[in-house]
C-alpha cells in the first residue's frame, strides 16, 4: 500500500511538470505569433505610407497606381494585452488618407477679378521668384515691398528689412523639423510662396512665406511701414486693450509699428484665415519691387527664441536684416562689427 502510494505522487509529479512545459510552450508560441503578426503588420504599414512629394505633384503618374479605397478612413490598430510583458508595444499608427491630403495641400483661390484690382497688383513677383531655396529667398526678400490690400479697398505697404530661414526636416527649429506634418504646418509643404501664419504664446501671429524644398519656410520679422501709417498705428492701438482701459494710449513712431513678426500681422491685419494663399495670384497680399533702389547690406546673425533647439542650430546664421534701418526688431552688434571691417 505504501508503496502505491509512492508511485503515484511520482506520476503526479511528472504530470505537473509536463504541464509546466505545455504552458511554457503555449506562452513562447503566443508571443512568437505576437511577434509575427506585429511585423506583418509594420510591412503592410510601410507600403501604404504616402510620400508628400508625390502629393505635392499633382501630375505625378505614382498617384495613379494609389487605390483611394485602400487608405479611406482606415486605421491600423496594434493591441497587446497587457499581460504579454516581454512582447515590444507598437505606436498606433494611422494611414494617411490620399483623398483628404489632397484637399488639404489644395491652393486657396481668391485672385483679382475687377480691373482697379488687377492694376494694383500688376507688379506682384512671380512664382518664380519663390522657386528658390530658403536661405537665398531670405535674402532676396530684404528690401522688397510688401503689400496688403484690405476688404475696404485700403492698401498697406512696408519694405521688408528683417527675415529668418527654416530650413525644413534638417533644421530642429522648424516646425517641420523630421518631415513633420500637422495640420498647422501644411502650408510649408505647399507650393513656394504660399502663405503660413501660425500663433505663437495663444496670442500673436507670425507671417511666413514657403519657399523651395519641403518644409521650408521663411519668416518675415519685420517691415519699415511706407503707406497706410494712420490705419497700422490704429490696430496697433486698439490691439492695447489694456492699456485703454486705464486711459494709456502709446504714441507709435513710424519704425516701431512693424519692428517683430507679431506687430507686422497686427499692423497688417495677418490672420490664421489666410493660410494657404498665395503670393503670386491672392488679391489680398503680394510682393512686388521697390521703386525706390538702394544699395543694402545684409547683416548675416543667429536667429532669435531658438536657445531650446540646442546650440548648433540656435547658432547658425539664418536671420538676415537691412544693416542700419530703424524697423529691425534687434540688432547684433557683432555681427554689424563683421560688416563694418568688410
Amino acid at each position: 500500500m505504501k508503496r502505491t502510494k509512492r508511485i503515484n505522487s511520482v506520476d503526479n509529479k511528472i504530470n505537473h511538470n509536463e504541464n509546466d512545459v505545455c504552458e511554457t510552450a503555449m506562452v513562447t508560441k503566443t508571443e512568437q505569433n505576437l511577434v509575427e503578426v506585429l511585423q506583418q503588420k509594420d510591412k503592410q504599414i510601410k507600403k501604404s505610407r504616402i510620400n508628400l512629394k508625390v502629393l505635392r505633384n499633382g501630375n505625378d503618374k505614382s498617384l495613379d497606381t494609389i487605390k483611394l479605397e485602400d487608405f479611406e478612413g482606415k486605421k491600423e490598430i496594434i493591441e497587446i494585452p497587457h499581460t504579454d510583458k516581454n512582447v515590444t508595444r507598437k505606436k498606433i499608427r494611422a494611414v494617411v488618407d490620399l483623398k483628404m491630403m489632397k484637399e488639404e495641400l489644395k491652393q486657396l483661390e481668391d485672385p483679382p477679378v475687377t480691373p482697379w484690382e488687377k492694376e494694383i497688383c500688376s507688379s506682384r513677383l512671380p512664382f518664380e521668384f519663390y522657386n528658390t531655396p530658403c536661405e537665398q529667398l531670405a535674402q532676396h526678400l530684404l528690401g522688397k515691398v510688401l503689400v496688403r490690400r484690405l476688404e475696404n479697398g485700403t492698401i498697406l505697404k512696408g519694405r521688408i528689412v528683417e527675415t529668418e530661414g527654416y530650413l525644413g526636416a534638417v533644421d530642429k527649429a522648424s516646425h517641420s523639423y523630421q518631415n513633420k506634418v500637422t495640420p498647422r504646418n501644411i502650408p510649408m509643404y505647399m507650393s513656394p510662396g504660399t502663405i503660413y501664419i501660425y500663433m505663437t504664446y495663444g496670442m500673436y501671429y507670425c507671417f511666413n512665406i514657403s519657399s523651395q524644398g519641403d518644409g521650408s519656410a521663411v519668416l518675415i520679422r519685420a517691415l519699415d511701414p511706407l503707406e497706410g501709417i494712420e490705419y497700422m498705428t490704429n490696430q496697433r492701438i486698439l490691439k492695447k486693450k489694456s492699456n485703454i482701459s486705464k486711459g494709456i494710449i502709446k504714441d507709435f513712431k513710424v519704425h516701431e509699428l512693424c519692428n517683430g513678426p507679431s506687430k507686422l500681422c497686427m499692423s497688417f491685419q495677418l490672420h490664421k484665415s489666410h493660410n494657404k494663399y498665395s503670393l503670386c495670384t491672392w488679391k489680398g497680399l503680394w510682393i512686388e519691387d521697390d521703386s525706390f533702389q538702394e544699395e543694402i547690406k545684409i547683416v548675416r546673425c543667429a536667429r532669435i527664441g531658438i536657445d531650446s533647439c540646442g546650440p548648433e542650430w540656435s547658432s547658425k546664421p539664418l536671420r538676415y536684416y537691412i544693416y542700419g534701418n530703424k524697423s529691425v526688431s534687434k540688432r547684433d552688434k557683432k555681427a554689424e562689427a563683421y560688416i563694418t571691417d568688410t
